[in-house]
């Protein structure tokens, strides 16, 4: 009974004091204020250092890769500046490169190579030539008819009627160039004709103009020919020239090299003319001085004009010139007629 009463007084004795129950069969366990016992709420803390812990892990992952991914982007930049750096290089490189390649020197350079190496080129280039050189040749006659066109006995004419003589001569022969052209006459000759034909047409107008001049000096014993008849077969020619064999000689850089067409072609057409009018001068010049000195030919008493078996050095020049310019037009058709073959087999 004392035992009970005992325990009773145990179980009585088992009261709130500071918030903290102790009851004798609690085991000595701790409960606060809201029914939680002290060993759920370490648990907790631990949850809270747990969760604490993983979060301060994920933010310093977190920002390890963020500095990893800038120090990449970084890196990225850095090459693609220096990629950047590198074109810009090359390509200023290329263009100091393709600057000096296309300076006047090295264009002037590489088509005299090319007319050099190309024997089309080079009968071109003496074609054109030797057009110049006629030309030249038969203008010191004109020029010298033009200036005894009254007669011996007549007197000197001006300068000034002189040019306005041969400017209405060039204005004629303009007019016909344009009426040849206009009315389609002049391509049909070249086509009655064919390219290779047509070149040859100009170098043989040439040679009858030549031999019609000769023909007169001997009829008339030496004397110079008619001036009417000197412009007739001079306008002729040109006419010709500009109506109907200029179009075909253009014809014969079709399908060459680019090198060819925009680097030999203006040193062809700007050196050929200026070759061919200086070396007419030239000959003329060399031909008296080498008849001077030898002797050789016949001293006019009228004029004092010297002949050559009966013919003026001028007419002797230029049947030479328009006779090596037959033969170079008809060498000039044979290779463009095989070039021509070529590219049709190769089409």
């Amino acid at each position: 009974m004392k035992r009970v009463a005992s325990g009773g007084s145990l179980a009585a004795k088992a009261v709130s004091v500071g918030g903290v129950s102790y009851g004798g069969g609690g085991g000595g366990r701790k409960t606060n204020p809201d029914g939680m016992t002290t060993k759920s709420t370490s648990g907790m803390r631990k949850a809270r250092s747990a969760i604490t812990l993983s979060a301060m892990a994920a933010a310093t992952s977190s920002s390890s890769s963020s500095s990893s991914s800038s120090s990449k982007q970084a890196q990225l930049a850095s090459l693609e500046q220096q990629q950047h750096q590198t074109r810009r290089s090359s390509t200023a490189a290329s263009r100091s490169a393709l600057d000096d390649s296309n300076s006047f020197k090295q264009r002037l350079l590489r088509g005299v190579t090319t007319i050099l190496r190309s024997r089309l080129l080079m009968c071109i280039f003496t074609y054109n030539a030797l057009s110049a050189t006629t030309t030249v040749l038969l203008s010191f006659q004109r020029a010298e008819l033009v200036a005894n066109r009254g007669g011996a006995g007549a007197p000197t004419a001006s300068a000034e009627k002189d040019t306005a003589f041969l400017a209405r001569i060039n204005m004629a022969s303009s007019v016909a160039v344009f009426a040849l052209q206009a009315s389609g006459a002049g391509a049909l000759l070249s086509d009655y004709c064919g390219r290779y034909g047509t070149l040859a047409l100009m170098p043989l107008v040439r040679v009858c103009g030549v031999a019609g001049l000769a023909w007169w000096h001997v009829k008339g014993s030496g004397r110079p020919p008619n001036l009417a008849l000197f412009l007739v077969l001079d306008e002729f020619a040109k006419v010709v020239n500009f109506a109907v064999a200029k179009p075909v000689r253009e014809s014969l850089w079709r399908g060459l090299s680019n090198e060819a067409r925009y680097e030999a072609k203006p040193i062809v057409d700007t050196l050929a003319n200026r070759w061919g009018g200086g070396s007419a001068a030239f000959l003329m010049s060399f031909f008296g001085a080498m008849l001077d000195l030898t002797g050789w030919g016949r001293v006019s008493e009228v004029d004092g004009t010297r002949t050559v078996l009966g013919f003026p050095p001028v007419l002797i020049l230029c049947a030479i010139a328009a006779v090596w310019w037959t033969v170079v037009s008809l060498d000039l058709g044979n290779i463009r007629r095989r070039i021509d073959l070529e590219l049709k087999k190769h089409q």
